[in-house]
């Protein structure tokens, strides 16, 4: 019989998921607090839940800990990857990082991760084991190319090797674990590739706003231009007030993967101008400093698509955060024009 689940993430914006397979936004008043994730959970034992997944909305290791140890006590938990993000609060290198994180390891339980460094991988395990939990490694190998066709997003197999191995300590055939991943509606910051013609110009626009850490962005590109060999590069340096951290690393990386078109939304547009300065790249000023901050999202778009060369076609991607007000105006346009 199927399990009365509900579920709840945190990431590009704050859903509820029902058991019926709808989801709901969760309006907050202010930024978000850790003690959201209480009031969630009453709400889901006042419906009778059976199962209950749900997204750790903590980046401060210490809250990650309280919440795993005093609110969830999980019987899975997932660490999902190790990579170089939120250094503030989490340290400076791969290694300080995944001990910061293996603060929210459940005890007595499975904890499960793609990561696939094998230094990283030891150190999940000794923490697990403290703890007296199993680590379990979802390998990628498990996924061939043909599991990833069909899905409405862009699948990246150690995501879905995941859910083979959360199948598998649930005694579920991963036959049905893949339909159902298939089936189940994306969250608003997954990667999913549209085209659109604007100005008698096509754009694959691929939304990377969510992926904040180089080696993710690194790989999706890479990805991506395999996909798009041809089309000319732009990419969207989306950059928020309060994340100052990540304006030199993206813009170095802009350079870097060859991007030809740089737009800058948002803040720290003077900083990302003075490292892409250095490289051979046409850089547009968008953000909230020059004339473009309160353009419409058509007015973005058009303003992007003038500076695709004559008889190309172009992969724009969208890079380093998600919400700023040039950023919400140009996805609404993209939305309503796909």
């Amino acid at each position: 019989m199927p399990c009365h689940t509900f579920g709840k993430t945190t990431g590009s914006a704050a859903r509820i998921l029902l058991p019926d397979g709808r989801d709901e936004a969760i309006h907050r008043r202010g930024f978000a607090n850790v003690n959201e994730q209480l009031r969630i959970l009453r709400r889901f034992f006042r419906n009778r839940a059976e199962a209950i997944v749900v997204e750790c909305m903590a980046v401060n290791p210490v809250y990650g800990e309280w919440l795993e140890q005093k609110v969830m006590q999980s019987h899975i938990g997932i660490l999902t990857n190790i990579r170089l993000d939120h250094t503030d609060y989490l340290g400076d290198n791969l290694e300080s990082i995944a001990c910061a994180l293996a603060r929210s390891i459940p005890s007595n339980a499975i904890l499960i991760t793609a990561e696939d460094n094998p230094k990283l991988q030891q150190i999940l395990r000794e923490q697990a084991e403290a703890r007296g939990s199993q680590l379990i490694i979802a390998e990628s190998e498990w996924v061939s190319a043909s599991d990833l066709q069909g899905f409405n997003h862009f699948a990246i197999e150690g995501n879905v090797a995941i859910g083979y191995a959360i199948a598998d300590q649930l005694g579920l055939p991963r036959e049905q674990a893949l339909e159902a991943m298939k089936r189940a509606e994306p969250d608003p910051g997954t990667l999913q590739l549209v085209s659109l013609e604007h100005q008698h110009k096509t754009i694959h626009w691929a939304n990377l706003f969510a992926v904040n850490d180089r080696e993710s962005f690194v790989d999706l590109c890479e990805r991506l231009f395999r996909i798009y060999p041809q089309e000319q590069r732009m990419v969207i340096l989306n950059n928020r007030h309060d994340r100052q951290a990540r304006v030199q690393l993206f813009a170095e990386l802009a350079a870097d993967l060859n991007f030809q078109t740089v737009i800058t939304f948002g803040d720290f547009e003077k900083e990302a101008n003075e490292v892409l300065a250095r490289r051979d790249c046409d850089v547009v000023n968008c953000g909230n400093q020059s004339s473009w901050k309160d353009a419409s999202g058509n007015a973005l778009l058009t303003t992007i698509t003038s500076r695709i060369k004559p008889n190309q076609s172009a992969i724009l991607i969208g890079a380093v955060n998600i919400h700023t007000p040039q950023a919400g105006r140009l996805l609404q346009t993209i939305d309503a024009r796909c």
